[in-house]
């Protein structure tokens, strides 16, 4: 019995000591976004954001907090829409699948086009609904790392066509830099309000 115990204190300790930071993320489809396609996304980011020691709490999107409430909990709206963004550049400028919108009382809310991601999930031949993880991961980026971009990784600007074959293959990753930064603004009271609209 000792050595049952000895065994299942063991296991506590090591699930204690290897929980993720908690992140609280609600999915608000606008759209004809099918439940089918935003669980099979809400998966598949959280899968990416396992990996690296974050644990993402889906959170329903009508007792989604707003304001500073937001802030203080880690808590972050995506909006699901199938409209237009409103910036146009080249096809795979993540400005045209999503935005993210920073205010002076930290209301954390991310936009995506799911209607550009399946166009061009279409014409490069990549699952919509990966792809569709992966903007949610580029646009909770911005909410927890600001409005910036990165020369490499998720957090570009631009995904080129090796970045896309990343995406098929589930290896594009945030930079270390960049979550060590993701970790640092889990473990604050609340996360710093970087200026207007990144994408």
């Amino acid at each position: 019995m000792r050595g049952g115990m000895k065994w299942l204190c063991g296991v506590v300790f090591a699930t204690l000591a290897f929980a993720g930071e908690p992140m609280n993320v609600s999915v608000c489809p606008m759209g004809r976004a099918s439940a089918r396609a935003v669980a099979g996304a809400e998966a598949e980011a959280a899968a990416l954001f396992r990996g690296i020691d974050v644990d993402i709490v889906w959170k329903n999107c009508e007792e989604a907090p707003i304001g500073q409430e937001a802030a203080d909990r880690h808590w972050f709206t995506v909006r699901l829409r199938d409209d237009d963004p409103a910036v146009r550049s080249e096809v795979a400028s993540t400005d045209m699948l999503g935005e993210a919108f920073f205010s002076d009382s930290g209301g954390y809310v991310a936009d995506v086009y799911f209607g550009e991601i399946r166009t061009l999930a279409s014409s490069k031949t990549i699952d919509p609904i990966s792809l569709l993880a992966y903007v949610m991961a580029h646009e909770l980026g911005h909410l927890l790392l600001g409005p910036d971009h990165s020369p490499n990784g998720i957090m570009r600007a631009s995904w080129d066509n090796r970045d896309l074959d990343a995406i098929r293959m589930g290896l594009l990753q945030f930079g270390r830099a960049e979550i060590a930064r993701i970790h640092k603004v889990l473990q604050t009271v609340a996360a710093p309000n970087p200026p207007s609209v990144a994408s």
